[in-house]
């Protein structure tokens, strides 16, 4: 899912406005309404700040999947 699916969602799911998350996070609420419709991404500082308000981590935040869909081996040449 990507990033902005997962701060709508998760934001919908905390019961938290755009505005809240702005207030929260010292930006403006169009801010955060270009976010979730994946116009632009959070400043990368912001993202420990924003994980922490919506409850989750940041590799669930970002999507970070450890298991990869497929796996690449380099046997050299």
């Amino acid at each position: 899912m990507p990033l902005n699916n997962v701060i709508r969602e998760r934001r919908k799911e905390a019961g938290l406005t755009q505005e809240d998350i702005a207030d929260y996070l010292g930006v403006s609420a169009p801010a955060v309404s270009k976010w979730e419709k994946g116009s632009t991404s959070p400043d990368i500082t912001l993202l420990p700040a924003l994980a922490r308000l919506l409850k989750i981590d940041i590799n669930t935040l970002l999507c970070f999947d450890t298991e990869p869909d497929r796996v690449i081996l380099f046997t050299g040449v």
